[in-house]
């Protein structure tokens, strides 16, 4: 009766610690996966008008399509320039980017991305998601 008892309690401590990610002796090193699945997101790109002329302090936006959380937002530069660069909860294959003016004189712009990762196999880093997107602002009318 008592070794029946010992047994169940045994493989219930066998199990939690399974669920947990701790498993028994093997020849490979062990992959810590605790916490949230994460990237760094690197995006960049440049924001001109239809003149090809940059565009400065046009807000640039990168959000999750799934998850709908939005990375902090970025203006553009002098020069047109911008840069979003920031850690990547649940990475996904792709993500929304608008670039708004919050002035009102262009009318905004967003497209769906392509992420490419540096370890796109890896399945909890994925390393670093790099996007490339450049914004043709339109006037308003």
């Amino acid at each position: 009766m008592k070794t029946k008892v010992l047994t169940k309690i045994n493989s219930l401590i066998v199990f939690l610690l399974g669920l947990l990610g701790f498993y028994g002796c093997k020849d490979e090193q062990p992959t810590e996966m605790y916490g949230i699945p994460t990237a760094i997101l690197d995006a960049s790109g440049l924001v001109t008008d239809q003149e090809k002329k940059p565009l400065e302090n046009i807000q640039v936006t990168v959000k999750q399509t799934c998850l709908h959380r939005a990375l902090p937002e970025q203006y553009s530069k002098e020069d047109g320039t911008y840069a979003v660069k920031d850690v990547y909860m649940f990475p996904e294959d792709s993500v929304d980017i608008i670039a708004t003016d919050t002035a009102g004189v262009y009318a905004s712009d967003s497209a769906r991305v392509k992420v490419t990762y540096s370890q796109p196999d890896a399945d909890w880093d994925k390393g670093v998601g790099t996007i490339q997107k450049d914004f043709q602002l339109k006037k308003n009318n």
